[in-house]
């Protein structure tokens, strides 16, 4: 979830030098978000705080560059601030893993992807739309797509760990994804999306309602190590289906 939106977003535009500065200050201010929500759930305790303090000077230092370097990127900061309080407010109620926390974090997450693209546009990339759509365009519908498809794992883990025996979440993950699958079927009839997309959706949504399935036919939780090994193979092949 922390690679694939930057990586995304800088596909479908060019890379430059400047965007290892970016991800520098994603990735680690990714561990600076999480210690301070470790910090947070902890009441606080004096020794989480060392981390936050470290990974947070960390993420100062790769930031101040590239906020100098492509200072256009700073009417993002706006954008993501109001999601970053939602969350560390979760874990001050230590409900950080709440589907409203995932969410949020999901969101956080996809909005790497015109973050990424818009830092090409500002250094002079001319990106160029896919389908009939202009660039900009085809960038946020990939972004929709990516930030759907990783709000449904978490419906889909928690189907199967947190919420294991719990029918109406496991309806409530199957017509999620349902839903999606069937609004990219609509698109790549349309010729908006491939046609390929449509389909990934479509697995995603039975494996889910299978994985699930299987899990009560054996009376036995699927491991998470299954779990997350498939979920490498799903998100390369979402990923894939929007990069072809």
């Amino acid at each position: 979830m922390i690679i694939v939106p930057p990586f995304v977003g800088t596909i479908l535009s060019s890379f430059h030098l400047e965007h290892l500065l970016l991800l520098a200050v994603w990735w680690i201010g990714y561990f600076a978000f999480f210690s301070t929500g470790l910090w947070l759930r902890s009441r606080r305790k004096p020794r989480y705080r060392t981390p936050v303090i470290v990974y947070g000077a960390l993420t100062a230092l790769a930031g101040l560059p590239l906020a100098i370097l492509v200072p256009e990127l700073l009417i993002w900061v706006p954008v993501f601030l109001p999601l970053i309080v939602i969350t560390f407010f979760q874990s001050l109620r230590r409900k950080d893993r709440s589907l409203i926390n995932n969410t949020v974090t999901v969101v956080a997450a996809g909005l790497l992807t015109p973050v990424a693209f818009h830092l090409a546009t500002v250094l002079g990339t001319v990106p160029t739309g896919r389908f009939g759509w202009e660039a900009w365009e085809w960038m946020w519908l990939a972004t929709a797509s990516i930030t759907a498809y990783f709000i449904g794992t978490a419906f889909y883990v928690k189907t199967n760990i947190r919420e294991r025996g719990n029918e109406g979440f496991f309806w409530l993950a199957v017509a999620y994804h349902a839903v999606f699958a069937a609004a990219a079927t609509v698109l790549a009839v349309m010729g908006v999306v491939p046609i390929l997309h449509a389909l990934v959706w479509w697995v995603v949504t039975f494996r889910t309602w299978a994985v699930a399935t299987y899990s009560r036919k054996i009376d036995r939780r699927v491991s998470p190590k299954a779990i997350g090994m498939w979920e490498v193979v799903t998100t390369l092949a979402m990923t894939g289906s929007l990069l072809i």
